[in-house]
């Protein structure tokens, strides 16, 4: 049309296309303020003309992948400067909104917080004070060395537990307290099997670190990582094989190490569970599952929410503390009693039968609490109407 010397404005392209999109063939008719400049012009597409928009189109669709992916690149450098620069001032409220939260959560559950922080505390100090004792007399071996570990360990997953459960991260705590329990199975398990069992859980580190070594071989290319060395990974593989030479094949598998002492070729966590006899506790166990792994359960079933509603959980809540609260507290009583077996003075003693006394204590107490914020959700809807 510009051959013809006419000149569209955007409105009338607007329309133009508008109308060939339609695909309405025939005449379109162009409203022009020049009454007297009357004109038909026959505009034909070749075959040849049709080919060239379509290549022209293929074209500019194979580069819109990129074109999109490099405008995306600038807004997104953009956009975090952008939020870079307003965090402070949008950080301040949430900071104080949390600390709102927290402080409210504090006051209402004080008691059994304050109960299990001091169980905490007393475990801590009667590992420390055994550790110490037993290195000043000399007593080693792989039951002391493997006894005192666990129990360093529980204490610093126990203290965890604690953390999130002053933060309303109850079913975070529930997934912290299933390792505490483990710890707890493995550390009663090993003591009441002895030295050999304490050696060959020591040494069961040498199959995981094989283990590992291969799956990161398998996958170190995509991580864009360095191949480990063959003299290192040569080293591994003697080692692995010689453990499985000296204790059989069943050590290789993932708790090969209780193989010999349950009897059992390929032994479960469960099987463990059952040995010590705290095996009553997997209902719990299997509830602080639903929040380690990705299964249905746990996207559905949330400790954080007294009923299973279409609410989404996505922070914290001050309900559902209670069984991970007094679960960790009963654990770490499981672990103490199991290391003082090492050294079982009067003080010891008395000390893990306080930490048990202060675990009764506050499982009635987070239950209690619990008990009471069900009892206000209950009594919400008669305060709505009056009553």
């Amino acid at each position: 049309m510009s051959e013809h010397g006419i000149s569209l404005s955007q409105s009338d392209k607007r329309r133009l296309v508008a109308h060939i999109s339609q695909s309405k063939l025939g005449t379109f008719r162009f409203q022009k303020w020049k009454f007297w400049d009357r004109r038909s012009i026959k505009v034909d597409l070749t075959e040849q003309e049709i080919k060239n928009i379509e290549d022209k189109s293929s074209a500019i669709i194979d580069k819109l992948p990129s074109l999109v992916e490099s405008i995306a690149e600038e807004i997104t450098n953009h956009m975090a400067d952008v939020l870079k620069e307003r965090w402070p001032s949008q950080q301040r409220p949430q900071q104080q909104t949390i600390r709102t939260f927290e402080a409210n959560l504090a006051l209402r559950w004080k008691k059994p917080l304050d109960l299990i922080s001091m169980i905490l505390t007393i475990g801590s100090e009667l590992g420390s004070n055994l550790n110490v004792e037993l290195r000043k007399e000399g007593t080693g071996g792989f039951l002391v060395d493997v006894l005192t570990r666990l129990h360093a360990r529980a204490c610093q997953v126990a203290g965890e537990v604690i953390c999130l459960l002053s933060s309303g991260y109850a079913d975070g705590a529930m997934a912290r307290w299933r390792t505490l329990h483990e710890i707890a199975v493995v550390a009663l398990f090993i003591q009441a099997q002895g030295e050999e069992c304490a050696e060959r859980y020591v040494r069961h580190s040498l199959v995981d670190s094989y283990r590992a070594a291969l799956n990161y071989q398998k996958y170190r290319e995509r991580l864009g990582e360095p191949p480990l060395e063959q003299k290192e990974l040569a080293a591994l593989k003697q080692s692995y094989d010689d453990l499985q030479n000296r204790f059989g094949t069943d050590y290789r598998e993932q708790y090969g190490w209780a193989a010999a002492a349950l009897g059992n070729p390929n032994p479960k966590f469960a099987d463990i569970e059952r040995a010590v006899g705290i095996d009553h506790l997997r209902p719990y166990y299997k509830m602080a599952s639903y929040n380690v792994h990705a299964n249905p359960k746990g996207v559905f079933f949330k400790l954080g929410l007294i009923h299973e509603t279409q609410l989404l959980l996505a922070g914290p809540s001050n309900f559902g503390l209670a069984d991970p609260g007094q679960n960790a507290a009963l654990s770490l009583c499981h672990v103490s009693s199991a290391l003082i077996v090492l050294h079982p003075t009067l003080d010891a003693i008395v000390t893990v039968k306080v930490m048990l006394s202060l675990a009764s204590e506050a499982a009635e107490s987070f239950v209690a609490v619990q008990h009471a914020i069900e009892q206000e959700e209950i009594e919400k809807p008669i305060r709505a109407n009056g009553i």
